[in-house]
């Protein structure tokens, strides 16, 4: 009889990509400023996304931080940070 096999699963070669061919370049693409307004976009939108902000004392260091600790709760903020409409669509 032959002896059973110990794995489940086979292990990838990792021979093959596995992101499509232009993707890495698009996120790449983006601003600063285009990552920051869709991060806040994101806030208003009810959203909690991860934010960099820099480390107090310290000009070098950054460390990430939820959107609602940095902006406060959306919900209750009430101040329009865009102006104009406080609609986001």
């Amino acid at each position: 009889m032959g002896k059973k096999r110990t794995r489940s699963a086979k292990t990838s070669k990792g021979e093959r990509r596995s992101v499509v061919a232009g993707v890495k370049e698009v996120r790449q693409g983006r601003s600063t400023i285009e990552k920051a307004m869709n991060k806040l976009i994101a806030w208003k939108k009810g959203q909690n996304p991860w934010v960099t902000v820099p480390l107090a004392g310290s000009k070098d260091q950054f460390i990430r931080v939820r959107a609602n600790t940095v902006y406060g709760d959306h919900k209750k903020s009430g101040a329009n940070l865009f102006g104009g409409k406080a609609d986001v669509g």
